[in-house]
């Protein structure tokens, strides 16, 4: 069988923004324009009111004593990260007064690439390089980084005939938006999300040089089919403020510092990755509004990890609701926790595309302390 992955458990917020799909490897994100509005909502609908459920050991305290004892996770994210410069999406012309120039034509330049900096300055948006470009004369030097090499170049900027302002000639987005799932708070107040890195639309792995975390509110439901992933559609608002900031961003998801309200979030206890069994386990994800529920699934297999390594495990959906309401596993569970004995021991990352009921994870204990 054509086991095609769809790592992509990320979906967009409810916004006019470009889908970026990536099959294989790749996440699922959007493209963030310049300019983005988001829904609004409050943000104490963040995180409703555990209610004890099979299959998830409650811990009284209110303070995290043991290393090995987090927050658990479950509740949706909207998730913004920067990264080191301003990703280019294409090269176009600028039309001045002697005809249409392209400022870029002889420079080395891939869908994907970071405009680092330009006169030796960062550039962390479109308003950056326009003052730059704006305030200098002449040349300038610019740092083009692809795949982690950066090179420099001198290049002519370009007068717009309509507004005299002088421009690269590039296409541009400053940011990836999407929603995934918190998976835990750690002791030292750091969070885990996703289970798989952020990547753009081009399978970049991005690197943050900032990014935040937001409550998310889940509206529906896209359910999953042979061939075609599912999603779950959110919303999140940047003016409600964040719930943490993006430091890291690699196989193993992101993290970061959590500075949301930590209330109404359950202790569990982590579990080692060597007590993981195939059988009976759960997920523990939102599929409306901001409440997370508990879904049985069946873990096949428990992969044999000594070093830590990305799909620990292949896990199938069992659960009658989750399958009537989902198909199975669906974009924005990435980061759901996988719950076995009462312990977190992983979380979901990634669906078979060719059987949705079906998918990976990664164990929590190669999460821990990133």
């Amino acid at each position: 069988m054509n086991k095609q992955i769809f790592s992509g458990l990320l979906v967009p917020v409810a916004v006019a923004l470009i889908l970026a799909i990536a099959i294989g490897a790749g996440a699922l994100f959007i493209k963030s324009p310049i300019q983005e509005e988001q829904a609004v909502f409050s943000p104490a609908v963040c995180c409703g009111e555990y209610v004890e459920q099979p299959g998830v050991k409650v811990m009284p305290a209110a303070l995290l004593q043991e290393e090995n004892t987090v927050l658990l996770g479950g509740y949706p994210l909207g998730i913004n990260i920067h990264p080191q410069g301003v990703i280019i999406t294409s090269r176009v012309g600028v039309v001045t007064a002697n005809g249409v120039v392209t400022p870029l034509a002889g420079v080395e330049i891939n869908s994907g690439d970071l405009l680092s900096a330009i006169n030796g300055e960062q550039v962390r948006n479109a308003d950056d390089i326009s003052r730059i470009l704006n305030s200098a004369d002449g040349d300038v030097t610019i740092v083009i980084s692809h795949a982690g090499n950066r090179k420099t170049y001198t290049v002519t900027p370009a007068v717009d005939s309509v507004n005299g302002e002088r421009k690269l000639g590039v296409m541009l987005q400053d940011g990836i938006s999407g929603i995934g799932t918190l998976t835990f708070v750690d002791s030292r107040g750091r969070y885990g999300a996703l289970g798989h890195p952020v990547k753009d639309a081009y399978g970049n792995t991005v690197e943050p040089e900032s990014g935040s975390i937001y409550p998310a509110v889940i509206k529906g439901v896209i359910p999953g089919t042979s061939g075609k992933a599912g999603e779950l559609k959110g919303v999140y608002s940047k003016a409600a403020g964040g719930i943490g900031t993006i430091d890291a961003n690699n196989i193993f998801g992101i993290f970061g510092k959590y500075t949301g309200s930590t209330q109404n979030l359950i202790q569990i206890e982590v579990g080692a990755r060597e007590t993981v069994q195939p059988g009976k386990a759960y997920i523990y994800s939102t599929l409306s509004g901001t409440s997370p529920r508990l879904y049985e699934i069946e873990i096949i297999k428990a992969e044999r990890q000594n070093s830590p390594l990305d799909k620990s495990m292949v896990i199938r959906v069992t659960d009658r609701e989750l399958l009537a309401k989902a198909g199975g596993i669906v974009q924005g569970m990435s980061g759901s926790p996988i719950i076995q004995n009462g312990k977190l021991v992983g979380a979901v990352t990634h669906v078979l595309i060719d059987d949705p009921t079906k998918g990976y994870g990664i164990y929590a204990e190669w999460m821990m302390g990133r």
